[in-house]
């Protein structure tokens, strides 16, 4: 099993699949590189897929420090330059994007190719100034009964939230699946990232993409309602919009014969 052990010694699972110009699948707040399954062999035929579990989540090393999104982006970077990878397109799925755009706001886009948004908001919280926060609305006392509810109920929390990821609520053995893959994560480490990840404001980065950018995006997301994709191309300098009508906030998974013709084609 590919391992590399980042500065502070957490060892950082990732596998490397195929050949070409390389591309680096980012996953979503506690899952992991095996929710890639349907789309890495289909990418590898004409690519070099890498897939990553972020530190503390999947086969990463567990610990309880640097996570952060900022930290995230870091540990990617330093897979990217162990890996010796160029003109990298960096593709993120919910969180994955924020870790996409902390790459960015740290490394700029000197050695990126492109980069693929799969339905996120640059903002969590609601406010004045902001259409589009989680779920159409989330506060500050929102995000701490949540964080509260984790802490303390995870099971009764975690498992209606994957249910309201899809379109169509999956089958009871498909979400108790996808929460234990969730489980490899302590709860503190899930708690500490969420927070982070709320309190981040991550629209002053979009326009510093300067690559070209795909964001895909759910026409039924319960996760972010609304036409936050056309908001958020707006913004890029480069964009082009790809809305999946059957989806809701996880198009590789709910379309993904069509979410890999799209991808390989952006690619």
């Amino acid at each position: 099993m590919p391992y590399l052990e980042l500065p502070d010694g957490v060892p950082l699972y990732y596998e490397d699949h195929g050949s070409g110009r390389p591309v680096v699948l980012i996953h979503g707040w506690t899952m992991n590189s095996t929710f890639w399954a349907q789309n890495v062999p289909a990418l590898a035929e004409r690519h070099r897929v890498i897939t990553v579990d972020l530190r503390g989540h999947g086969s990463s090393g567990k610990t309880e420090d640097g996570h952060t999104l900022a930290q995230y982006a870091r540990d990617v970077q330093g897979l990217i330059t162990h890996l010796g990878l160029e003109q990298v397109s960096l593709a993120g799925w919910s969180m994955g994007v924020a870790v996409a755009l902390a790459y960015v706001q740290q490394f700029g886009c000197a050695n990126l190719r492109s980069v693929v948004f799969i339905d996120q908001s640059p903002r969590f919280l609601d406010g004045p100034d902001w259409e589009f926060p989680l779920q159409g609305g989330y506060s500050d006392n929102d995000l701490a009964l949540f964080v509260q509810a984790v802490r303390h109920a995870r099971p009764l929390v975690i498992k209606p939230f994957i249910a309201a990821c899809f379109a169509q609520t999956p089958p009871e053995d498909v979400i108790e699946a996808i929460y234990a893959e969730t489980m490899k994560m302590s709860t503190a480490a899930a708690c500490a990232i969420w927070y982070d990840m709320a309190f981040a404001d991550l629209r002053a980065v979009l326009p510093e993409v300067t690559v070209p950018a795909l964001l895909v995006y759910g026409a039924q997301s319960k996760i972010f309602p609304g036409p936050l994709d056309e908001w958020i191309a707006a913004q890029l300098p480069d964009a082009t919009v790809t809305r999946f009508a059957d989806s809701g906030h996880a198009p590789f998974s709910e379309e993904p014969e069509r979410f890999n013709q799209v991808l390989a084609e952006f690619l």
